[in-house]
């Protein structure tokens, strides 16, 4: 059985996530952690498989928290779910090892399509990070060629919009299709573009001119 700590200072905010995690299978809430400082003790005492990280935690700030996971408990698969938009941020929890980082209006979808991708080995990075500037983040654009894929016009017009940094629902909106479908569209891009996740999606894109 797989473990995971949530360390959340708010209570409703930790019941929504006991809730969404009761319906994943081999997972188990072990602890949660109202303050950085109970999410340092929690991750001494259980060496979970996971962790929820909100970073605006009291007594000790969630970055903190991070940066002893990362040293002290490099299996423990952390995802970062913050209100923070600063790109500088971003970069930092990324640097610091988080395998996760969604913001918290993003939906239980995206919640779930990145807890499932922690846990099959993969990272995930909110396209919302991408909103304000895309090249903030330093998404690496490698001097390597990047080949090229043959995409639908569907598939590009999708692709498009998530280097522009929208959301599911927002791209659904615009294109006038339901968050799942793109969801589904997303998917499929990673697959043909052989990433793992929106980072690889993003320099690709990038490489290809499609953030245009």
């Amino acid at each position: 059985m797989n473990t995971i700590v949530l360390a959340e200072d708010h209570n409703l905010i930790i019941e929504g996530y006991r809730l969404l995690i009761d319906d994943i299978e081999d997972l188990k809430v072990v602890a949660t952690a109202s303050d950085g400082q109970k999410a340092i003790d929690a991750l001494e005492k259980h060496s979970p498989n996971y962790m929820i990280l909100d970073l605006h935690m009291p007594v000790v700030n969630g970055l903190s928290v991070l940066k002893h996971a990362s040293e002290y408990f490099p299996s423990t698969r952390v995802i970062v779910i913050s209100m923070f938009g600063d790109p500088a941020m971003h970069r930092e929890v990324i640097r610091l090892g988080a395998k996760a980082y969604i913001l918290k209006n993003s939906d239980r979808e995206e919640f779930i399509l990145a807890l499932n991708l922690v846990m099959n080995g993969k990272s995930y990075y909110s396209p919302d990070l991408f909103k304000k500037n895309t090249q903030s983040l330093k998404v690496p654009v490698s001097s390597e060629v990047i080949p090229l894929v043959s995409l639908s016009q569907r598939e590009e017009e999708v692709l498009t919009l998530i280097a522009q940094g929208l959301t599911n629902k927002e791209i659904g909106k615009k294109l006038i299709l339901s968050h799942k479908t793109i969801d589904t569209h997303r998917t499929k891009l990673m697959k043909k573009i052989n990433v793992h996740n929106v980072i690889g999606l993003v320099r690709y894109a990038i490489a290809n001119g499609y953030d245009q």
